[in-house]
C-alpha cells in the first residue's frame, strides 16, 4: 500500500500576500488540484498536512475523502509538517509519497510511474528528475520513515540531507 502525503502547512511567506494553496487553479484551487491529481492515482489514501489558515483549506477540500495532520509547529519549516504526516501512516504502508502544496502539475501518471518505479525496482527511495535534477514528488520506502522522525528539525539540510545521505537507495 503506498500513501500520499500532501504538505499544506505553511505561511506562503514569499508570495506577497496571497495564500498558495487557495490561489485559483483551473476549476479549482491549487490544493484542489493536487488532491484531485493524488486522488486520480494509485496511492491508497492521501493525508493533508494542515497549519496556516487550516480551516480555510478543510472548507475548499470538504467532501474530497483525503485524512488531516494538524501541524500545530508549521513555524518550525517543513520537516515538522513532514513528521506530522509520517506519523499518519498505518502498520500497512509500504512507501509514502511525500508531495508539496505548490505543485498543482503534478499529474496522476506521474505518480502512478513512481508507484511503479518503487514496485519494480530494488531500491528505497524513488525520486524524479528532470536534465538529471532531482525534483518532486519523492516516494520513500517505509523502512525510512522512523529514521525520518529521529531526523533534527533545527539541523541543516533537513529532508533534503537525508536523501542525499541515502542517495544510493
Amino acid at each position: 500500500m503506498i500513501s500520499g502525503i500532501l504538505l499544506a502547512a505553511g505561511e506562503s511567506k514569499r508570495m506577497q500576500g496571497a495564500f498558495k494553496p487557495l490561489l485559483k487553479w483551473g476549476k479549482r484551487t491549487v490544493v484542489g488540484e493536487c488532491v484531485h491529481q493524488m486522488r486520480s492515482s494509485q496511492l491508497a489514501d492521501i493525508f493533508v498536512v494542515l497549519g496556516y489558515r487550516e480551516n480555510d483549506i478543510r472548507t475548499r477540500l470538504a467532501g474530497t475523502g483525503v485524512q488531516y495532520a494538524i501541524n500545530d509547529d508549521y513555524q518550525n519549516g517543513m520537516l515538522s509538517s513532514v513528521k506530522t504526516g509520517l506519523a499518519m501512516l498505518g502498520p500497512n504502508t509500504d512507501a509514502v509519497m511525500i508531495a508539496l502544496v505548490d505543485q498543482p502539475m503534478i499529474k496522476s501518471d506521474l505518480i502512478n510511474k513512481l508507484i511503479a518505479a518503487f514496485h519494480e525496482g530494488s531500491k528505497g527511495i524513488v525520486i524524479p528528475t528532470y536534465k538529471g535534477k532531482p525534483g518532486h514528488p519523492i516516494l520513500v520506502g517505509a523502512g525510512y520513515v522512523d529514521d525520518i522522525m529521529l531526523l533534527d528539525e533545527n539541523a541543516e539540510g533537513g529532508l533534503r540531507a537525508f536523501i542525499a545521505d541515502h542517495r544510493n537507495d
